[in-house]
C-alpha cells in the first residue's frame, strides 16, 4: 500500500435499510484509478487508516508543533 487513498463511505438507503453502495476505497495512482469494496480490501485500507489516526496529533498538539517549527524557523 503506498499513496493517497480515500474511503467511500455511502448514506442508507432511501427506505432506511443498509447503505445504498458498499464502502469502496478509491487509490489514484500513476497508471489509473482504482476502485476497491471487496470486504478484505476495503479492511486492508480501513486498518491503515485506523492506525495514521492513532499516530496522529490532535488538533491542539498539532498546532503547538507547527508554532514551535515556526519560531526556530526564523
Amino acid at each position: 500500500m503506498s499513496g493517497p487513498f480515500v474511503i467511500l463511505d455511502f448514506p442508507p438507503a432511501p427506505n432506511g435499510n443498509a447503505a445504498s453502495e458498499p464502502t469502496t476505497i478509491y487509490a489514484d495512482s500513476l497508471t489509473g484509478a482504482l476502485y476497491l469494496d471487496k470486504p478484505h480490501e476495503v479492511e486492508r485500507y480501513t486498518n491503515v487508516w485506523g492506525d495514521l489516526t492513532k499516530r496522529s496529533l490532535d488538533q491542539q498538539a498539532s498546532r503547538d508543533m507547527i508554532l514551535r517549527a515556526a519560531r526556530s524557523a526564523r
